[in-house]
């Protein structure tokens, strides 16, 4: 860790609370050691294999407030059914929910689970064996995970690298994710294809980089703070509500792409939650948190949402998916995504 300047000593005795911000900036990624060996060994929170529902749909990042914002001003199919609960994440991270869902514990249940994911860093910790703290804003930690390999689970699809030939998705040619459309189209060739005893279908939305501006035609290149809005937001050079407002319109994309998975997918009990939330400098234990990661126990980040609803596929929608593979590198695409 540098040592700060005489300059940035006087800005902090001038003002205390961005100093303690500065510092706890600057400290992270020691905490997140600390904090992932702690949690590898002792996990916490509710997982989702406990829970009973035939299509499990993962928000990426989506809180628990930002789901009932979009219940009340939005008019989605899949909010509909009834009041949002709350589930207590078992990961800081995605990196850390996927190593602490997929437990050896959990073996049983996980064999008969089929997973459409959207976002790479799934298939990092279960195929490339990739533990949380090597990704992660955390600083060497000797933690003990104990997840099981893609290979225990029935079925897994990656869909991170996949990209639309047909209809590309609208925005630069380094994003890092795929688009909604092309993950709710695989999922419903899927449900059409083959009878899952459960079905995870993880969306990468509203994690950022916020496509949102792009979409909808408002642009065509992001803004800067648009790729990685939380060290702007953090040094007061984006506002919270320019952020939040980006955050909730990609999160509308996701909703929207659920709303025709669920008239084109047949599942009796469907769940619609997020593998963990974000902090947008709300304050915990006195100090503004940001972003998310390995081990964070800010209650933004861990509180998410849990809503009920059913799917009936009607047919309306026949996915003509012609895919290929992003030529982004590992390091690229993680880089992307802020890991790296």
């Amino acid at each position: 860790m540098s040592i700060p300047s005489l300059r940035m000593v006087e800005q902090g005795v001038r003002n205390p609370s961005k100093a303690l911000s500065y510092l706890k900036w600057k400290t992270t990624p020691f905490l997140s050691g600390i904090e992932a060996a702690v949690s590898s060994r002792f996990p916490r929170g509710d997982n989702v294999l406990d829970e009973d529902w035939d299509l499990l749909i993962i928000l990426d990042t989506c809180r628990l407030d930002a789901l009932e914002e979009a219940k009340l001003i939005g008019n989605f199919q899949c909010l509909d059914s009834g009041s949002i609960e709350s589930r207590y994440s078992v990961g800081g991270s995605t990196l850390e929910w996927t190593a602490q869902t997929f437990r050896e514990s959990y073996r049983e249940r996980a064999n008969k689970v089929d997973y459409i994911a959207g976002n790479v860093l799934v298939e990092e910790v279960l195929d490339g064996r990739q533990t949380p703290e090597n990704i992660d804003d955390a600083a060497w930690s000797p933690t003990k995970w104990e997840t099981l390999p893609k290979s225990e689970l029935n079925k897994f699809i990656s869909a991170g690298r996949a990209r639309e030939v047909k209809e590309p998705a609208k925005g630069h040619e380094d994003r890092p994710h795929p688009s909604a459309r092309l993950v709710t189209d695989l999922a419903i060739k899927h449900g059409r294809e083959h009878d899952s005893d459960q079905l995870i279908v993880h969306y990468v939305q509203p994690h950022y980089p916020y496509y949102g501006a792009i979409e909808s035609d408002e642009r065509d290149e992001l803004a800067d703070w648009e790729v990685f809005p939380f060290g702007q937001l953090r040094f007061g050079e984006v506002s919270r509500a320019t952020v939040w407002n980006r955050y909730m319109a990609e999160l509308r994309l996701g909703l929207d792409a659920i709303d025709i998975l669920l008239r084109n997918y047949e599942a009796e009990r469907v769940a619609i939650t997020a593998d963990h939330g974000e902090a947008f400098g709300e304050r915990y234990l006195g100090v503004p948190g940001y972003k998310h990661r390995v081990g964070m126990l800010h209650p933004k980040v861990r509180q998410v949402p849990w809503a009920i609803t059913s799917a009936t596929d009607t047919g309306e929608r026949i996915p003509d998916i012609d895919i290929e593979t992003s030529d982004q590198s590992r390091e690229e695409m993680l880089e992307s995504l802020g890991y790296l």
